[in-house]
């Protein structure tokens, strides 16, 4: 007993230096992006978060994008909607927004981003602002084989033909459990979308589709600087690849030139489980945008098409 209190109390002094170390290393790297902030002109702010102490390894668990071609065909791009200089679905006559939620340790950001923006479909295409809708991201994960915790793709081909009940009858418990145990019967309260198409990776397309059709699933690359995001309008300014992430878009803003997204790492991370990022990282080192759908009825999609075809028309015409 003697020699076991003797080892274990050698093993926590030689553990002392590497758990200082590896404080050390989140340390240099603050700094380190903080620098490349300051040099590049960047417009946001570096600290400390809940993923920052987190090693290539843990923070997988937090991401989790698979770029695989889409599967959607082109959604209708409203060319000749006259979009407003910003737009922000949480404040459009009324909140469309559901809360950020937690997709733990888990790569499941792409049911989390596929998932709000169900709520969001719902809320603004039944004109209930405000309301507390909260599905199933569990029956997303574990029913709909676009993905598991290792991963999956912005395909919404089971949320057009089930749809997803609320997150009572399977609660989210980040493993990839079975469909089996939801609760009997689910399909028949689940919440559907007409269609979805995907957005080509213009800003000027992601804008007239968030404007047309409300938020929208969206990826992106994330780098180790963004896991010392704070608060501000992100870019690039320095480190590794880490991998795809899925998020919701939900805004953006011409002036100040950036998108406004939903994240899925709680509400205490970001600016309130939110962040922005620039207009230029959709041809930068993020590729935000690679992958982008959105959901939209049978009426939205024939009001775009329309407005396609009509147009063309309205090019030579002098107005009085």
């Amino acid at each position: 007993m003697k020699n076991k209190k003797i080892f274990l109390a050698l093993a926590a002094l030689l553990a002392l230096p590497f758990a200082a170390q590896a404080q050390m290393s989140v340390q240099d790297q603050l700094a380190k992006v903080q620098q490349a902030i300051k040099d590049t002109g960047a417009r946001w702010e570096a600290g400390e978060t809940s993923v920052s102490n987190l090693s290539r390894e843990e923070f997988q668990n937090y991401i989790g994008f698979d770029f695989s071609p889409s599967d959607a065909e082109p959604a209708p791009e409203v060319t000749a909607m006259e979009l407003p200089a910003a737009l922000d679905w949480r404040d459009h006559n009324g909140n469309f927004v559901t809360i950020p939620k937690d997709q733990k340790k888990c790569g499941s950001c792409w049911a989390f981003s596929m998932t709000g923006a169900l709520e969001s479909y719902v809320l603004r295409t039944k004109n209930m602002p405000g309301q507390d809708l909260d599905l199933s991201e569990q029956v997303m994960l574990s029913c709909s084989g676009a993905g598991t915790c290792n991963g999956g793709r912005l395909t919404a081909g089971f949320l057009k033909k089930t749809g997803l009940p609320l997150d009572n009858v399977y609660p989210y418990n980040a493993t990839d459990s079975a469909c089996s145990a939801a609760a009997p019967g689910w399909q028949a309260g689940a919440y559907k979308i007409g269609n979805y198409g995907s957005v080509s990776q213009k800003v000027a397309s992601m804008k007239a589709a968030l404007a047309a059709y409300g938020p929208l699933p969206t990826a992106y690359m994330v780098y180790e600087d963004f896991k010392l995001y704070r608060g501000g309008i992100y870019s690039y300014t320095t480190g590794k690849r880490l991998g795809g992430h899925a998020v919701l878009l939900v805004g953006y803003n011409d002036a100040e030139q950036y998108f406004i997204v939903k994240n899925s790492w709680t509400p205490q991370w970001g600016e309130g489980g939110y962040f922005r990022i620039a207009y230029s990282e959709v041809n930068g080192k993020s590729n935000f945008g690679l992958s982008t759908i959105a959901y939209y009825t049978a009426k939205d999609g024939a009001e775009a098409a329309a407005w396609q075809r009509a147009a063309p028309h309205f090019d030579n015409i002098t107005w009085d």
